[in-house]
């Protein structure tokens, strides 16, 4: 498991070490660690609309490789108190693969306790958001879609990464058995047409034997839209958007279950009427038999809007090695008022219920 949470990185002093002079190369080479992920997705639905994403990027009957990545992590300790980590990331789209750096911060130790980060950091709610793209290190091909996604027209509750400062607080409590932690952070997170500034969030941990965690955030940012923009986007221009979230993870013998739920508030009126606000949860029940690890999962998310989905899911996952797993997945998607609402698809569906298959390679290096 170790081994799976490994990511932290450095790529732009993988290169200064690289062109500097052999004595301070080696130096840095001896400091610098690498590693690496990558997923192979295929996910077919029986539906022309368009799951999570448009023509370029969703799924629909065509069948997609959405999801399909390879990340590169390197990390560097500078000294005892300083490193700096960098994701490079390159994901599939319509035609090729995109590259873009996922997150590169510095840490500072200021203590045994505390530690202070900047840079761009990967978004620290969701009790899998900080390495969401290691598929490796949970049961499902993709993280629960209805609290686990950037699409617009989704929840809004994650996001891939915010650029600003944190400050981590971890602790042990007793004999060890415990340990707890916290997250306090600033910054400011830009999206499409949008930057959310004066991003502040708190994230709180607690963690037992390496078995049960508990995991609760919430954080408040203000949205700054495309002067341009029309629609929703124009009205959420410098509206409040906040949002809460507690989770549970359970690891304990060969019984894996996750619970999580989100509450997001975007303080955006239309005809009169909330419209932004939306409640999400998902919950996963799995039993280890083997290298085999089948599970189930429910998810459901409702918009004040109307907006809404449902998915359930009966997956299944093989650990080949300790470094491969293989999964598959058959999911049905359901949608109330289809007619008029289109929940994560792209336009209204052809009907209230969409079946979608999915398979997967997990590889972790």
């Amino acid at each position: 498991m170790n081994k799976k949470l490994a990511y932290l990185s450095s790529v732009p002093l993988l290169g200064l070490a690289l062109s500097s002079p052999p004595v301070l190369a080696a130096d840095w080479t001896e400091r610098t660690s690498v590693s690496g992920f990558y997923s192979a997705r295929y996910s077919q639905t029986d539906e022309e609309a368009y799951f999570h994403g448009d023509r370029e990027t969703g799924i629909n009957e065509d069948g997609s490789f959405q999801g399909t990545k390879l990340g590169l992590t390197v990390t560097t300790q500078v000294n005892d108190d300083l490193s700096v980590a960098a994701l490079l990331m390159s994901a599939a789209d319509e035609n090729d693969f995109s590259t873009h750096v996922d997150w590169a911060f510095a840490s500072f130790r200021l203590n045994d306790a505390f530690t202070l980060r900047a840079g761009k950091i990967k978004f620290p709610v969701g009790l899998v958001n900080e390495y969401v793209d290691v598929g490796a290190t949970y049961p499902w091909i993709s993280a629960p879609q209805l609290i686990y996604t950037d699409e617009t027209a989704g929840p809004q509750a994650t996001r891939e990464a915010y650029t600003g400062t944190s400050l981590l607080w971890e602790s042990d409590i007793g004999d060890g058995d415990w340990s707890v932690g916290s997250d306090l952070f600033f910054g400011q997170v830009n999206l499409e047409g949008m930057t959310v500034k004066g991003l502040f969030g708190l994230t709180v941990r607690a963690n037992w034997d390496d078995s049960v965690e508990f995991q609760v955030s919430t954080y408040e940012g203000t949205m700054h839209t495309d002067p341009t923009a029309m629609g929703m986007m124009a009205l959420m221009n410098q509206k409040k958007h906040s949002a809460t979230l507690f989770g549970i993870k359970v690891d304990w013998n060969d019984i894996v279950a996750y619970v999580e739920a989100a509450k997001v508030e975007m303080d955006v009126t239309m005809m009169g009427k909330q419209v932004g606000d939306s409640d999400a949860w998902y919950a996963t029940l799995g039993y280890r038999i083997g290298k085999f690890l089948p599970h189930i999962t429910r998810q459901e998310w409702d918009r004040d809007n109307g907006n809404n989905q449902r998915i359930s899911t009966l997956g299944v996952a093989y650990s080949l090695t300790d470094s491969v797993v293989i999964k598959a997945e058959q999911s049905r998607i359901e949608t109330d008022d289809f007619a008029t609402q289109a929940g994560l698809f792209d336009v209204s569906p052809s009907s209230d219920s969409v079946d979608m298959t999915s398979i997967a390679v997990d590889v972790i290096f």
